[in-house]
Order: structure tokens, then C-alpha cells, then sequence
């Protein structure tokens, strides 16, 4: 039996996919169903989830490419429970209740919605640096998309916009990841986030990584003065969007500091 870490983060894509095969009328009952089932497999989660215990849980770690660092490795922990939690309600909200504004290309809609919470759900259930980057970009392609087709006059300035500081943010994550995973001290790359807990770092070198990487989570979340993408953003995005945005999405600048 899968992993219910995992089932959570693929569940949607696999939804996603079915439901673009599926006739224009049937899209939101897809959609609602896949939906329904997330939310209720949190609900289990939260059940399954022991707060006594300090460190990660339900974990998962599967090799994949190990000479470079990356594995696919999972868990949750009393940190990401609660936004793995709130992404499953946001999505199942704005599936079933709030697209009255959505008038063209729902299927698309439902869609996109779907990958977006898929890669929120994988970046804040990674226990590998390298793995919380990729999908840390990956759900910004849907993301993009859902403003630039539905958002207002300027939704293409917008999305470019939001496009190109998230991007910035995530070239600077990556480039903190990497020099703290490739420090000459390290004979291998490490990437794993406990590993990574237990090297020790000359000063300047925390400092400086410190630097690097919070400027990059101050991009995302947003923090004056790296915030002016989202006035642009949140004006010209539809409800719905707006909600995944300022409900979940912009809190994974928050949750990486942490």
C-alpha cells in the first residue's frame, strides 16, 4: 500500500489527468470527487498523526538520484501537518464553491487547481532540500497559467510579474541548497534535511548562506521590499486564485525560513 504521503501528493496529478479526458460538462464532478477524496485522506492524516512524537513521521525515502543528492524522501512533522491540512480544504473550497467567476475553459481550470495543490502538498512533505525546490517551482507553472488566462486587464503583466520574482526566489533557494549541500567538508552531497542538522559551519559561511536563502524566502512570502509582485497579483487574479495564493502558496516562503 502507497504511501499516504505520497498518495496525497499524486493523487491530484493522476486526478487532473483523468479529468482532461473527461467531457466538458463532467469536469467539476471530477474535479469535486478528486477534491473530496484529498480532503478526506487528511482528515486521516490528522487522525494517523501522533503529537508526542518531535520528529518527522510516515516517512518515505526512495533512491533516486543519489550521486547527485536528490532521493525522494517524505514526512510530515507538526509543522507542514497543518498546511498540508489547509491546502486540501482551500483546493476542496475553491473546486466546489468558489468558481463562479471562472466563465471559459472550467475543465483547464479544475485542472490547473489540482497541480497547484499537488505541489504545495510535495513541498511542504519534503524532507530533502533538493526535492522542496522542485516542487517549489513546479507549482508555479499552474499557478502562472490560472492568472494569465482568467485574471484581470493586466493579468499578463501580472503573471509575468509574479512569474519572474518567484523564479528569482527560487534561483536564490536552490543556489543556498546547493553551496550548503556541496560544502568542501562534505564528501558526499547532502541534501537530507536531518543530515543537514547535525553539520557543523564556520560562522561567515552560516551567515552567509543565511543571507542568501533569506532573501529568497522573503520573495515568496512577501516581505517589504521584495513584495511589490503582489499588489499586481492579488488585483488582477480571480477569487479563487487569490485564495490559493494568499491562503497556501505565499506561505511556503514562510514555512522554508522556518
Amino acid at each position: 500500500m502507497p504511501n499516504i504521503l505520497s498518495v496525497l501528493i499524486w493523487l491530484p496529478v493522476i486526478g487532473a489527468l483523468a479529468i482532461a479526458l473527461l467531457p466538458q460538462n463532467q469536469s467539476k464532478k471530477g474535479a469535486a470527487i478528486v477534491a473530496s477524496v484529498i480532503l478526506l485522506l487528511d482528515c486521516l492524516l490528522l487522525k494517523q498523526f501522533d503529537i508526542t512524537i518531535p520528529t518527522f513521521q510516515l516517512v518515505e525515502n526512495l533512491p533516486w538520484l543519489e550521486n547527485l543528492g536528490l532521493n525522494y524522501s517524505l514526512g510530515v512533522d507538526g509543522l507542514s501537518l497543518p498546511l498540508v491540512v489547509l491546502n486540501g480544504f482551500l483546493t476542496w473550497l475553491v473546486v466546489c464553491f468558489c468558481d463562479r467567476q471562472i466563465k471559459e475553459r472550467k475543465q483547464l481550470f479544475y485542472i490547473l487547481m489540482l497541480l497547484i495543490h499537488a505541489g504545495v502538498s510535495g513541498a511542504v512533505l519534503s524532507t530533502n532540500t533538493l526535492l522542496f525546490v522542485l516542487f517549489y517551482e513546479i507549482e508555479l507553472i499552474p499557478l502562472y497559467l490560472v492568472i494569465a488566462v482568467w485574471g484581470g486587464v493586466q493579468r499578463g503583466y501580472a503573471a509575468t510579474k509574479f512569474l519572474i520574482f518567484t523564479a528569482i526566489s527560487g534561483i536564490l533557494i536552490l543556489a543556498g541548497f546547493l553551496a550548503l549541500g556541496w560544502m568542501p567538508a562534505n564528501p558526499t552531497p547532502i541534501f537530507d534535511y536531518v543530515t543537514l542538522q547535525t553539520i557543523s559551519l564556520p560562522l561567515e559561511v552560516q551567515i552567509t548562506l543565511l543571507i542568501i536563502l533569506l532573501l529568497g524566502f522573503a520573495i515568496k512570502s512577501p516581505f517589504v521590499p521584495f513584495h511589490t509582485w503582489l499588489p499586481d497579483t492579488y488585483v488582477e487574479s480571480t477569487t479563487p486564485t487569490v485564495m490559493m495564493l494568499g491562503g497556501i502558496v505565499a506561505k511556503l516562503g514562510t514555512y522554508g525560513l522556518f
